[in-house]
């Protein structure tokens, strides 16, 4: 007993899966292999975990269905899952393995909480029927592709999610991240930015990140897919040294090679939604010897099922399912258990099986919006699309905008030329914040659904932080313009009308920021939301009152010019350089039309307008646009589910 690893710490002995191997290698290999074990995964014991009790997992007669076809043609039913029974323990690493369409990733997402609608059949946690909710805070999904934020360094990433996931002080938080830097071989590279990371240290550090707060249960789906062989036999090193601490680890594994294979305590073969085999890997070979199925000698086993469940050697799966049905693959798994049970380290793992931890999120909401905010103002700072190029661009535009427009703002025979200047100037702002945050955000919504799934923070607490985070930068940017443009146009040089001139702006942008948000959380794709973001565009410009006069407007179509935003800001602008009984302009001519401003307020048709009223619009939309998205998020968190 005092040789086992304790359930809360994670040991990754590699010398014994060496030696399961079989045949000692060359020592030119051997010397090679030693030093990628010393290097990623000497034995370590997390004394800085929290403790969590094991958690088995069985489920009976599950099934999974969905509807063919688009909603407003249905083409009936396809199963996908048929009468599935298993069950996986702790301490086991298991692996889901079947041809591709066989149902492998269904099943894990079923198991792991991500799919309930069609499923039929019943999941069991520790004996009792799963509460998904409970379940769900006490696992996690490791997705095959690493939803990393690329601005963050591997240190920084790790230490964000230990804020998020402990309530223990600084310094053991600190502590713990060390620990796993060092077992997972990421000491090296740990002040190196997540986006310079190679494939197989992106795999480690999303491990990792979940790994802070010792969860019982780990889904990962196809973790060796595109990493090299060295880099597959680390995180599969990894994986098996995380369930002999104590952990029940599933993963989907598609091919492995014969090294890899023999790590795994469990498999699971799936063939067309069935099962074809659950046991142990030395087992397999002499199963299918029964049923009449030779492997090769010098033929990978896990090549050799896949073969066989493709139909390479005929249609075998029904005489399969037959065999699973007849209890041929549980006769092993008695006689496996029944071993196990004799064993210390099982009583160790078991001592907490009967009790399932209840917990909500690990910190508060506030402790969750300080560190989100934080992490997300440094990625602000540190994006060259998001933040770099939009002051460079606000400052080249503004000295261009100023240079072709210049003193005009006073010349009563430039009445046109300086309403055109401002009207680009609202064009300007409102693409300048639209456009990046329409691009980025999809983006990062991808690992905003992987955190939260996961239970690291609550949709508020990340929402508002984005909020809030983004705000500085977002008015920074339009009065760097604004301070620029208005004193090279030879604007009214009153303070009055300056900083209504730079609210008004900085408020159109703002919305213009909250509309990108929404288009951005609502699209499916980058693609989406990139064609979507200027075709809303359009009709908010033609209704802004700079191409056609309310006046002039279809009475059908008149509605449309009260929910373009660009109107309020333009009518706002064109009353702050015009209204507030302003004295007459300069004329260098012997006539000019428009020497008296109240003539251009006739003209466009805002004599009537109020600043108040346009501030007010501008606050509206941008409070219901925010609202909305936070909706929208809400809204794509529950279909997740």
């Amino acid at each position: 007993m005092a040789g086992m690893p304790e359930p809360g710490s994670v040991s990754i002995p590699m010398e014994e899966t060496k030696l399961q191997v079989g045949v000692p290698p060359e020592p030119p290999l051997l010397t090679h292999l030693k030093k990628v074990e010393n290097h990623i995964t000497e034995a370590q014991r997390f004394s800085h975990l929290p403790r969590r009790s094991a958690v088995d997992l069985e489920f009976t007669e599950l099934s999974y269905t969905i509807r063919e076809g688009p909603c407003w043609r249905r083409r009936g039913y396809k199963a996908l899952l048929k009468c599935l029974s298993g069950r996986f323990n702790s301490r086991e690493l298991i692996g889901i393995m079947g041809p591709s369409g066989a149902g492998k990733s269904t099943l894990m997402n079923i198991l792991a909480g991500y799919r309930e609608t069609g499923m039929k059949g019943q999941i069991f946690v520790n004996g009792r029927p799963r509460d998904l909710r409970t379940f769900r805070k006490m696992s996690c999904y490791i997705m095959q592709d690493d939803m990393l934020l690329p601005h963050l360094t591997t240190r920084e990433a790790m230490m964000v999610a230990a804020n998020l996931k402990m309530k223990e002080s600084m310094q053991v938080k600190k502590a713990l991240v060390d620990e796993i830097l060092t077992a997972l071989g990421l000491q090296e590279c740990a002040q190196t930015r997540t986006i310079s990371l190679s494939g197989g240290q992106c795999k480690r550090l999303a491990i990792g990140q979940e790994l802070v707060n010792n969860p019982p249960v780990m889904f990962f789906d196809e973790p060796t897919s595109g990493l090299d062989s060295a880099s597959c036999f680390q995180v599969v090193s990894l994986m098996k040294g995380l369930a002999q601490g104590g952990r029940t680890i599933i993963c989907t594994i598609h091919q492995p090679s014969a090294k890899l294979f023999e790590m795994f305590d469990k498999l699971y073969i799936l063939s067309q939604g069935q099962c074809i085999y659950k046991g142990t890997v030395p087992y397999l070979i002499p199963y299918l010897k029964n049923l009449g199925l030779h492997c090769p000698t010098y033929h990978n086993p896990a090549d050799f099922i896949i073969e066989v469940a493709s139909g390479e050697y005929g249609d075998l799966n029904p005489v399969l399912f037959e065999a699973v049905q007849g209890g041929l693959c549980s006769e092993e798994g008695k006689k496996n258990s029944s071993d196990k049970s004799g064993s210390p380290c099982q009583s160790q793992c078991y001592s907490g099986a009967g009790t399932i931890e209840k917990q909500n999120f690990a910190t508060s909401t506030s402790n969750q919006f300080c560190v989100l905010f934080r992490r997300t103002f440094i990625t602000i700072c540190r994006d060259v699309v998001l933040t770099h190029l939009r002051v460079m661009s606000h400052l080249c535009i503004g000295v261009l905008i100023g240079l072709l427009y210049l003193n005009i703002g006073n010349d009563a025979s430039k009445v046109f030329n300086n309403t055109g200047f401002l009207f680009f100037s609202m064009l300007f702002l409102m693409f300048a914040a639209l456009m990046p945050t329409v691009l980025t955000f999809p983006l990062e919504m991808s690992v905003f659904l992987r955190e939260h799934l996961n239970y690291w923070y609550s949709l508020k607490a990340y929402y508002l932080a984005k909020t809030m985070a983004d705000i500085p930068f977002q008015v920074m940017c339009p009065i760097m313009y604004c301070s620029i443009v208005y004193w090279m146009t030879k604007q009214p040089p009153e303070a009055t009308r300056y900083l209504l001139f730079m609210a008004l702006s900085t408020s159109t942008a703002l919305v213009a920021q909250s509309l990108g948000l929404l288009i951005g959380a609502a699209s499916t794709s980058v693609q989406v939301a990139t064609f979507v973001g200027p075709v809303t565009a359009i009709p908010v410009l033609l209704f802004s009152g700079f191409f056609v006069n309310f006046d002039t407007i279809p009475k059908y179509l008149q509605w449309s010019s009260y929910v373009s935003y660009v109107r309020y800001g333009f009518e706002g602008v064109i009353l702050s350089i015009y209204g507030m009984n302003r004295s007459e302009l300069e004329c260098p001519g012997v006539v000019c039309k428009f020497q008296k401003p109240e003539e251009v307020l006739q003209l466009l048709d805002v004599e009537d307008a109020k600043l108040y009223v346009d501030f007010m619009v501008l606050g509206a939309f941008f409070v219901i646009l925010r609202l909305t998205t936070y909706l929208v998020l809400r809204y794509k968190v529950k279909s997740e589910r």
